[in-house]
């Protein structure tokens, strides 16, 4: 249950992945095909993890024409102007602009980098096909227009609820109660030690920052996240900072802010994840009472 807890409180929306597959095809390997020539994986073969088809990042990507690098335990994938980031095991990833919930993170196996197939192969504009019966993936590029990943229904629209502290408030202090401030169209913080933190915009895209290092960003387009791990409670507490009070990501609910930002926030009660937010200010003034 913890780790399912822990896997939600990374937030924002889900995407499909590889179809249904028979308990029995779990023991089976997978094969993969792009433009009908077999994947050779030297040393991580795919590997199905519930009903989904995991792959080492490099070997597929760099097939569909991509390169990729990894540091700082992120994966970043590049092709043309496409670009994807997944930090491992975090279930958000980072497409372009736009920010999505796996249902299955990256993660390491045996010293390899795994992903979901389907989100990768989709977001690099290539069509996947699985045959349950051969348990083989089929990707074929160039022969349908890219296509935005699969969203459940529900998730078309997030909607967030009024802002609340969830049980964890060690890195709510730190940020909100004597630290970010915002004033002239700039937020000004301290990433609290302990804590990880990422700017992410157009411009520079995935930008790690450095705990106790001060920073100061304008108003307007690009998010700030923060985390905390828990590793005893195996637990996770984060925010994040949206620059841009109309981002698609915020649903449209904050259009109407002005001279402030907006801080979003996952909470679980009763076992159910909500998507919390308000604005900065309001989060400023109700860290005074922690």
């Amino acid at each position: 249950m913890k780790k399912t807890l822990l896997t939600l409180l990374t937030l924002m929306l889900v995407l499909g992945a590889v179809g249904a597959a028979g308990a029995s095809a779990s023991a089976k390997s997978v094969a993969v095909k792009v433009n009908g020539k077999a994947v050779i994986f030297p040393d991580g073969k795919p590997v199905m993890e519930g009903d989904r088809v995991l792959i080492p990042v490099r070997f597929v990507s760099e097939a569909l024409g991509a390169k990729v690098d990894y540091k700082n335990r992120t994966v970043l994938i590049k092709q043309g102007e496409k670009s994807i980031s997944m930090k491992v095991n975090s279930a958000i990833v980072t497409r372009d602009q736009d920010k999505f919930l796996l249902d299955v993170p990256a993660r390491i196996k045996n010293s390899r980098v795994y992903v979901p197939l389907r989100f990768v192969s989709e977001a690099l504009g290539a069509q996947v096909d699985w045959n349950k019966a051969k348990m083989l993936v089929t990707i074929i590029t160039g022969a349908a227009p890219a296509k935005e990943p699969e969203k459940k229904p529900e998730e078309t629209k997030k909607v967030f609820k009024s802002f609340e502290w969830g049980q964890k408030t060690e890195l709510g202090k730190a940020l909100f109660k004597n630290n970010v401030k915002y004033m002239n169209g700039q937020v000004t913080f301290t990433v609290p030690e302990g804590s990880e933190a990422s700017y992410l915009s157009a411009q520079t895209g995935l930008m790690k920052l450095k705990p106790g290092q001060k920073y100061t960003y304008s108003s307007g387009k690009g998010s700030i996240s923060f985390s905390k791990i828990y590793a005893k409670e195996n637990d996770v507490e984060s925010y994040g900072l949206s620059l841009d009070t109309k981002s698609e990501y915020l649903s449209h609910q904050f259009d109407d802010v002005t001279n402030d930002l907006v801080v979003d926030h996952i909470i679980i009660k009763n076992g159910k994840m909500h998507s919390t937010a308000g604005r900065l200010s309001e989060v400023v003034a109700a860290a005074q009472s922690l």
